[in-house]
């Protein structure tokens, strides 16, 4: 099972946050679905090598009002003004809408047009890279499997993503035009995976950790 880690300068705040979402405690761990983190304490320099965590929603709209009717607010910086459409991704397109999770942390929803799952969960774990090809490459040395590859064209150039199952989850990785992804230690900080010997360090700063 991947988990992604979740670092808080306040952690207790960030797990009440965590509860508005739906997130409930287990085993050290949060859970919300098929969906598991583990939150921690340290000094995040805000979003670093890992962006953001994705759950997959069955109706965006009606959990998107469900959210903010809990106090919750959407991303500023990234999808102001609501959902919006990427009409490349799967069959018939993917909805997607950012919020602003615990200190800031990136929590993307995201509903396929076609073969939305039934409940709230796991979608995936986006990571913006420098470079995708050594990122990829890294990955698929780890075990991962592509399941998706899909170049945006867009106004500004092209961007190159790359979807991969990885141990139990989904990571999308994606280049940006511009600027460069920060490597530094972020609000998402580490992908945990359970039965790893010793941490891995990838490409970018990337951490596989116990």
């Amino acid at each position: 099972m991947l988990v992604p880690e979740l670092t808080l300068a306040a952690p207790e705040a960030g797990a009440r946050m965590l509860e508005r979402f739906g997130f409930h405690p287990d085993a050290g761990l949060w859970r919300l679905g098929s969906q598991a983190l583990r939150v921690t304490q340290g000094q995040p320099q805000g979003h670093g090598r890992i962006d953001h965590v994705a759950l997959t929603v069955p109706d965006m709209d009606r959990a998107l009002a469900d959210l903010i009717a809990r106090g919750l607010a959407l991303d500023a910086g990234v999808t102001p003004d609501g959902p919006e459409l990427i009409p490349e991704f799967w069959t018939d397109g993917l909805r997607f809408a950012y919020l602003s999770g615990p200190e800031g942390a990136r929590i993307e929803l995201c509903q396929r047009l076609t073969g939305a799952p039934s409940g709230i969960g796991q979608d995936h774990v986006g990571i913006p890279c420098a470079d995708l090809a050594p990122m990829q490459a890294f990955f698929e040395g780890q075990g991962a499997r592509r399941i998706a590859a899909v170049e945006l064209e867009r106004p500004e150039g092209r961007i190159p993503v790359r979807f991969l199952a990885f141990q139990g989850g989904v990571v999308e990785l994606y280049q940006p035009v511009a600027p460069a992804p920060r490597a530094a230690p972020g609000l998402w900080s580490r992908l945990l995976l359970p039965g790893l010997a010793a941490p891995i360090h990838g490409p970018q700063g990337l951490v596989l950790a116990p």
